[in-house]
């Protein structure tokens, strides 16, 4: 066989790559994106985690990728994720979906700083999305354009 497709594929070990993380991660993005609820409530949540701000940074105004990376790091008890991700959320949203907002730093803030948290609430109260720029930007993908796929 001459064609580039063949010879792209020729040197793969198909029976490892079946077998490795690639395909773990593969199989539970899979299961993760044809689920219809927003809670993913499989063992590999770090891989969802890291797949959702991805998918957030390359498609920022998609609310229920926003919604699911935030409830991924609550599960995941990523403190900085969390923060990232409500950043991310509330930039998105700019003065909308205040219950939303509201329900799901209830939610999260076991997790956040008490710094942080009274910022947000603050934010909310005033609905002012630009007090959210005090708070650590590191985990947000769409404040820094310094995303990793690291």
């Amino acid at each position: 066989m001459n064609s580039p497709i063949w010879a792209a594929v020729s040197g793969w070990e198909l029976n490892a790559e079946l077998e490795g993380l690639n395909a773990l991660n593969i199989e539970t993005l899979f299961t993760a994106l044809e689920g219809k609820g927003l809670i993913y409530d499989g063992p590999h949540k770090s891989v969802l985690l890291h797949h959702f701000s991805r998918l957030v940074a390359s498609q920022p105004n998609n609310l229920r990728s926003h919604v699911q990376r935030v409830y991924l790091s609550i599960l995941c008890h990523d403190a900085a994720e969390l923060t990232g991700a409500l950043l991310d959320l509330f930039l998105t949203l700019k003065d909308r979906g205040q219950a939303l907002r509201e329900r799901l730093v209830e939610q999260g803030s076991p997790l956040l700083r008490q710094e942080d948290l009274e910022l947000i609430k603050l934010s909310i109260e005033q609905n002012d999305s630009s007090l959210l720029l005090q708070l650590n930007m590191q985990n947000s993908v769409l404040c820094n354009g310094s995303f990793s796929l690291h």
